[in-house]
């Protein structure tokens, strides 16, 4: 029946976008843009490229037969926790900017740095996903299952509706954490400050957990 696997990776691609690792990494970018359609583009951006990186690879391994060697997938692992920790450490320094400004120039300086280094944003969620896709459990939830269907039609409509659930999740996801970040930041701004210090410590904290558990394989 081809309903049912078709289903099971619109689902397992829904839950596989909620890890923690992901979520961290998306929140660094909405809790510096947390308008709707920034916090949507940032969830959408990260959806299409750890998408396209599980289809890339996916369809490698469907039209060669082969699988990832273990050290790659290792690398790959150490390389995601090397990049949630620049995450963090990139927020955290922000933070600090504007605090700086803020300092220096009252509120007109919080606004100057909270808009000057929006720019370099946009494309970054989509490379943070594409790194997604490439390591982690991405791997396990979405290729393997490919390794075991035969059909090579239904193992790349797998891919696809894993990819289709993965963006929905995010975009869903970075949307909820956008109004949250909006919201704190009009009625609550220290508040918000908090949180986006929160969140800048804690996908650092994450990052160095994954980077520790990559060395020890």
């Amino acid at each position: 029946m081809i309903v049912l696997p078709l289903f099971t990776a619109l689902v397992a691609g829904f839950l596989h976008a909620l890890e923690p690792d992901h979520m961290a990494a998306v929140t660094t970018f909405v809790s510096r843009r947390p308008r709707p359609a920034q916090a949507l583009g940032f969830g959408v951006r990260w959806g299409v490229g750890h998408s396209g990186a599980i289809l890339g690879v996916g369809l490698v391994l469907i039209l060669l037969d082969v699988r990832m060697p273990g050290t790659l997938a290792q690398g790959l692992e150490f390389g995601v926790g090397a990049m949630l920790l620049g995450l963090g450490l990139w927020l955290l320094w922000t933070l600090l900017h504007e605090r700086a400004h803020a300092l220096a120039h009252g509120a007109d300086g919080v606004e100057h740095a909270h808009h000057h280094h929006h720019g370099h944003a946009h494309g970054g969620s989509l490379w943070v996903g594409l790194a997604h896709g490439l390591a982690g459990s991405a791997p396990l939830v979405a290729l393997l299952p490919v390794t075991l269907i035969r059909n090579p039609w239904l193992a790349a409509g797998y891919l696809l509706f894993f990819g289709v659930g993965t963006t929905v999740a995010m975009a869903t996801y970075a949307l909820l954490a956008g109004a949250l970040f909006q919201q704190t930041g009009r009625r609550l701004p220290r508040l918000a400050g908090t949180l986006r210090a929160a969140t800048a410590l804690g996908s650092a904290a994450l990052g160095v957990f994954w980077m520790f558990g990559a060395v020890r394989g």
